[in-house]
């Protein structure tokens, strides 16, 4: 279970070790506006994620510091002199704020997240603010606690503690920006085995990058993404099923490796099934080498998974 952090003492220890962890080119004296207001400030452009970032203090009618803002803007290219904010995520400094969207929560094991409530300010005309929940219904949605017992559902956008916080980010920043821009949700891929909704937070995250670089690199040798594509072929070639295995933990892997032998059991040669495993746990586990399916291995290559043995899976 998550649990809504509210303690001060904790909210700001989370705040600095977020603000630590992110990364970016200073860029000075920008101008940011936004719909009723503009300030002109330092950011930062994390230049492989595609976005800027920075965080100013909201403060309230008698000037404390009521909140934390982390205001965020799609940069593909190099901030100008002018900017343009895609989104703030809110913090409250203290204690139960469910007017504003942004949150911190920690697991049982004390890990911390930033998450957000899924209302999405901004809209365009005829867009609800809780529209954005069904927009990215694939993200990482689960159920949180706040200090006074009260329970909803966030979207988590990253754990405080990952490597890949900025990309996962990123992430969150583009899905905003198109949103918002009206373009069509996210649907499943239908390339993976449909994740648990119970999954580890952390795992949950992490399988995201993958089935999103999986994506890129199917796109890449044509085979996924266009009108007559790799997956849409039913009955002329078998289908390639993948399930992927985000962190090795034991109960993951063996329940990708059973749905994959499931799925092969009732769809035959309809299918192609293909693991997607850590290259770590891929090359100390013997037992997967001798799996009656292919296995592709990933590693990390900063915050990106980069495969190998995927062409020879897919011909194979």
């Amino acid at each position: 279970m998550l649990r809504v952090v509210g303690e001060p003492r904790r909210i700001d220890r989370a705040i600095k070790r977020l603000q630590g962890a992110l990364k970016g080119v200073p860029a000075r004296g920008v101008r940011l506006t936004w719909r009723g207001g503009e300030l002109r400030t330092t950011i930062h452009w994390a230049r492989d994620d595609s976005f800027w970032w920075v965080f100013e203090p909201r403060r309230s009618g008698d000037g404390v510091a009521a909140r934390h803002a982390l205001l965020l803007g799609h940069a593909p290219n190099a901030p100008t002199r002018r900017e343009s904010i895609t989104c703030e995520i809110n913090l409250p400094r203290t204690g139960v704020d469910r007017k504003v969207a942004g949150l911190l929560a920690a697991d049982d094991a004390g890990a911390l997240y930033l998450a957000h409530s899924g209302r999405m300010g901004g809209a365009r005309p005829g867009q609800r603010k809780a529209g954005f929940r069904d927009f990215l219904a694939d993200g990482v949605w689960r159920e949180v606690t706040w200090p006074d017992g009260a329970r909803s559902v966030a979207l988590i956008v990253a754990p405080l503690d990952s490597p890949r916080l900025t990309r996962l980010l990123g992430g969150f920043v583009d899905s905003v920006r198109r949103f918002k821009a009206g373009e069509a949700a996210d649907r499943p891929s239908g390339l993976c085995i449909e994740p648990r909704p119970d999954d580890p937070a952390t795992v949950a995250c992490d399988r995201r990058l993958v089935d999103w670089a999986l994506q890129e690199e199917l796109t890449k040798r044509g085979l996924f993404g266009g009108a007559v594509d790799l997956f849409s072929l039913r009955g002329e070639r078998p289908q390639p099923l993948f399930a992927l295995v985000a962190n090795g933990h034991a109960e993951e892997l063996t329940r990708a490796v059973g749905s994959l032998s499931l799925a092969s059991a009732r769809r035959g040669a309809d299918i192609k099934p293909i693991l997607i495993a850590p290259a770590a746990l891929a090359d100390r586990d013997a037992a997967i080498r001798a799996l009656p399916f292919a296995c592709v291995r990933f590693r990390w290559r900063g915050a990106r998974a980069v495969f190998d043995g995927l062409d020879d899976a897919l011909e194979g």
